[in-house]
């Protein structure tokens, strides 16, 4: 495992954590995550893992929102 590898495991390990621990919104951790992937500092396989982790959870959110309001009509 390279250096880069290494590095980026970390960051997706982190970034995993603060999202389930409630530290970090799942909008905020995917800006986080494509700005890191632009930088370079992540690998495409954490990336995408990543991104696509989060974009679940935000879906999730999104219909649960929904779902509540159209309870409450």
């Amino acid at each position: 495992m390279t250096i880069l590898e290494k590095k980026s495991n970390r960051k997706k390990i982190s970034i995993m954590n603060l999202v389930q621990n409630g530290e970090y919104s799942a909008g905020y951790a995917l800006m986080l995550v494509e700005q890191l992937s632009d930088d370079g500092k992540l690998t495409d396989n954490d990336y995408e893992e990543l991104a696509t982790y989060l974009e679940e959870l935000l879906n999730t959110t999104q219909n649960e929102v929904e779902v509540s309001a159209e309870e409450t009509e």
